[in-house]
């Protein structure tokens, strides 16, 4: 462990039995601290913890050279250390310099008072409307903190008051916090606070602490360590969707990173993650019969691409095609460029002369197209001459004309005449 890192764990435990009320053990701590590795925010407690009289001495014998000290001053304290009495008598001896030193003024105690009445609405506490923004949120936070650190004001209950801005600034400065509050009012983190205190003890370290438990400041970021995040020197903080993030480091120190959230976001992110794995499963199988007929579409060419293309031809002598050819199975006509035909593989040889059926294949293609053009003229032929002979025939037999009909019967269309070479009667 670095100096450092050993500094930041000293600082962190003289903060804890400060609060606790062991002020002897915090001064040691504190002290250790400030002798590892001297910082602000270690001189600043160190200072904070003597100016109110501690010494480092144990309570009993803090209580007695307190009442050494006064004993020419106040008879009735030294004759009741005389005769035995406990202790508690001598820490009086200290209330009053306590008081002196914690002075305040009437705004600031206006202050702690307004901040008290406003009970459990976070939003009164910060003296904001529920529309404001994440700036003010923090304007307001940074405002009311400055006026009730405990070193800056002594009026009563100003340590709670100050508690409570950064309860509030907690809540309001995170998204998913502010949302379940204006929901449902309450403290959001009391409700989750049995379910979520082990993932917040694990995104702890050194100089930030989480507390869990009954009571409104359960599983919090110290409003202390909260303050210093803002003010102390080199320490950083960030806000975002996320929660809080504290760098802790400086000149010559190693950077150390913390991230100050109930635990809760990190269990959304897991899962999110099946979630994302069963919408992702959700798609594929929506696109999974376009992708299929994408495939079959792409084997129906398949075929193309491993065989030699046909030569262009026409059926009607034009422009280059004046070559004409007919094929010998049922003597269909077609025209062919005669340069570009005779280079074709089909007719020049090479590796492509058998693909496809070669040139016998190519000429019953050319004789299936053929087909089916005079089977589509045929058809047509035959539908004209169809409503002709309805006109033929009257209303109901009335005005019926079977001469014409014969004449129509017997007209003979070429496309139809022709299909006869393939064995087709239509």
């Amino acid at each position: 462990m670095s100096e450092v890192e050993e500094a930041l764990k000293a600082l962190s435990l003289a903060r804890k039995h400060d609060l606790s009320g062991n002020t002897e053990a915090a001064l040691k701590w504190a002290r250790k601290s400030c002798s590892i590795s001297k910082t602000k925010e270690a001189a600043a407690l160190l200072a904070r913890l003597e100016s109110r009289g501690a010494s480092g001495k144990g309570p009993s014998e803090h209580a007695s050279s307190s009442a050494a000290t006064n004993g020419s001053a106040n008879p009735a304290a030294r004759s009741r250390s005389a005769t035995g009495a406990s202790s508690a008598p001598a820490f009086t001896s200290v209330a009053p310099e306590e008081k002196k030193e914690r002075a305040y003024t009437k705004q600031q105690l206006e202050i702690v008072q307004r901040i008290r009445k406003s009970g459990g609405d976070f939003y009164q506490v910060l003296g904001v409307e529920k529309t404001v923004d994440d700036n003010g949120i923090k304007k307001a936070y940074r405002k009311l903190a400055l006026q009730l650190h405990p070193d800056k004001n002594g009026a009563p209950g100003a340590d709670e008051a100050f508690k409570l801005v950064s309860k509030a600034f907690t809540i309001l400065s995170d998204p998913d916090k502010r949302g379940a509050y204006d929901r449902f009012g309450g403290d959001p983190e009391q409700r989750f606070a049995a379910s979520s205190s082990n993932a917040a003890g694990a995104a702890g370290g050194p100089g930030m602490r989480f507390r869990g438990g009954p009571g409104m400041f359960a599983e919090e970021v110290d409003p202390q360590d909260l303050f210093n995040m803002f003010f102390g020197g080199g320490m950083g903080s960030g806000f975002g969707p996320g929660g809080a993030t504290f760098s802790f480091g400086g000149p010559g120190m190693g950077g150390r990173t913390y991230y100050a959230s109930n635990g809760r976001r990190a269990r959304q992110a897991g899962a999110r993650q099946p979630q994302q794995t069963s919408q992702n499963t959700s798609i594929l199988l929506q696109l999974l019969p376009l992708l299929i007929l994408g495939l079959f579409s792409l084997l129906s060419y398949a075929p193309s691409l491993f065989t030699t293309a046909d030569p262009s031809y026409t059926f009607t002598q034009s422009g280059v095609y004046r070559d004409h050819r007919i094929t010998p199975k049922n003597g269909v006509s077609y025209f062919v460029n005669r340069d570009s035909f005779s280079r074709h593989p089909f007719t020049a040889g090479g590796s492509g002369a058998t693909s496809n059926g070669g040139l016998k294949g190519f000429e019953d293609r050319v004789e299936r197209e053929w087909r089916n053009r005079l089977y589509g003229q045929c058809e047509r032929y035959r539908e004209h001459q169809s409503r002709r002979l309805q006109n033929t025939q009257g209303f109901f037999g009335i005005g019926a004309d079977p001469q014409a009909a014969a004449q129509i019967r017997a007209e003979k269309y070429e496309p139809c005449e022709r299909l006869h070479d393939f064995g087709i009667y239509m």
